[in-house]
């Protein structure tokens, strides 16, 4: 998978997160907004990945084939941040450590190749 799409992005996810079959656990929306809030928190952490568009940040609203321009180095970490805020909704407690590994491995990614 590409991985150039916000419907690749959330395609992803749901592979992850074991939800591929409709009615969805997840709904594109949440996925969508976690995939929003994974482009601020990775604007915190490595602000020189968006040295181009610093002062606005791409922002998705559905579900659909708008593009996503990630490095694509770090796209696989944003699948990460997707499915971390995913299970953190979850009210197991098995989801919490999972939702850690996924948001910790996320912030390692965008770090790791960091100079």
């Amino acid at each position: 998978m590409a991985l150039d799409t916000v419907s690749d992005y959330v395609t992803a996810a749901r592979v992850l997160l074991q939800d591929q079959i409709s009615p969805y656990r997840y709904p594109d929306p949440d996925l969508v907004q976690a995939l929003n809030m994974g482009v601020l928190e990775a604007r915190r952490l490595r602000p020189d990945l968006f040295l181009t568009s610093f002062s606005s940040l791409p922002s998705f609203t559905t579900n659909d084939a708008t593009a996503v321009n990630i490095d694509p180095q770090y796209r696989v970490s944003f699948v990460y941040y997707i499915c971390g805020q995913a299970q953190l909704r979850d009210e197991e407690d098995t989801q919490d450590a999972r939702a850690t590994v996924f948001l910790n491995k996320f912030v390692a990614q965008l770090l790791s190749v960091q100079s």
